[in-house]
């Protein structure tokens, strides 16, 4: 009797993994489709997560309150049914992941995730892509990722949370907080009304917010900055590894600076208390009423602090 009970908790231990890994399993949808389409509503406040391994993402607002997908295949060297959805109905919002058959992918709330080595193809980089236009309604929250295509947000949505691989990032319109990315590629913000952080790894960045903060870096291009106003005391930190930071800030900016180069020029055109021993190529001291610190670092191009409106602009 006790030898048939180990037994059969052996077996079902065995079984167990197996069991596990169907429950986990996600469907897949729309995979016979070349241009798959979804309606859902998504109440203001809520989550639109949109999600793919490569291709151009477009989100726009709508007119209701119905999240509008329209998703082409570009199969290139597979098939259209090489390629498909994962739709997430959550009780704070929607996430949709394109998806590759064949692949262990699993779509989340924060991306996709999963070991694409063991896909059916031999590389995965080489097959198709999947092109996402979006219309979200206003006031909605987007988080949104490719791995490589363009990424573009044009929409009065609360917050933002975007990012690319490898291509340009363009967030426009967003009522909130802004976080925008690109691996390589320019990443530009306008009219944001709320705290942005942005950084690309080799491209230019540019914002324009009508409220700060903002921190932003990169590894390999200028750094465009322009706040129309600012309140509360939080730091401010812009640094990139070759290009210049152009800072345009209010006329009654106040801060304890902190800026250096290696191989440039730092220029302000506000008084400043000058802290240490004044070098072309670093500066410290205190902007006003000091207060929040900024700081500021190139290692190879000029960095200046400018007020807004006195012709920062024309440099863009």
């Amino acid at each position: 009797m006790q030898s048939t009970t180990l037994r059969r908790l052996a077996l079902c231990t065995l079984l167990l993994p197996a069991a596990a890994s169907l429950a986990s399993a996600q469907e897949i949808v729309g995979r016979k489709e070349s241009v798959f389409t979804l309606n859902e509503r998504v109440s203001a406040g809520g989550w639109v997560r949109l999600f793919s391994h490569a291709g151009d993402i477009t989100i726009t607002e709508g007119s209701g309150g119905t999240v509008e997908l329209r998703a082409e295949k570009d199969p290139r060297r597979g098939s259209v049914e090489d390629m498909g959805f994962v739709i997430l109905r959550q009780s704070d919002g929607l996430t949709i992941c394109a998806v590759y058959a064949g692949y262990e992918d699993n779509c989340e709330e924060d991306g996709l995730r999963g070991d694409r080595r063991r896909g059916s193809s031999s590389d995965w980089r080489n097959r198709g892509r999947v092109h996402m236009t979006v219309r979200v309604p206003r006031g909605v929250r987007v988080r949104s990722g490719t791995g490589n295509g363009d990424l573009s947000l044009v929409a009065a949505v609360a917050e933002a949370r975007v990012s690319s691989g490898n291509g340009k990032v363009r967030v426009s319109g967003v009522e909130g907080r802004v976080e925008a990315s690109s691996g390589n590629g320019e990443v530009t913000i306008e009219g944001a009304g709320g705290p942005v952080r942005a950084n690309s790894g080799n491209g230019d960045v540019f914002v324009s917010t009508a409220n700060g903060p903002v921190n932003a870096s990169s590894g390999n291009g200028d750094l465009r900055i322009t706040m129309r106003r600012l309140t509360g005391s939080d730091d401010l930190e812009f640094s990139t590894g070759n290009g210049r930071v152009l800072l345009d800030v209010p006329a009654d900016f106040s801060a304890e600076v902190e800026a250096s180069t290696g191989n440039g020029r730092v220029t302000t055109d506000f008084p400043i208390t000058i802290q240490g021993r004044v070098t072309p190529t670093r500066l410290r001291g205190t902007i006003g009423n000091g207060g929040r610190r900024l700081r500021m670092s190139s290692g190879n191009g000029s960095l200046e602090i400018r007020k807004a409106g006195d012709g920062g602009d024309d440099d863009r």
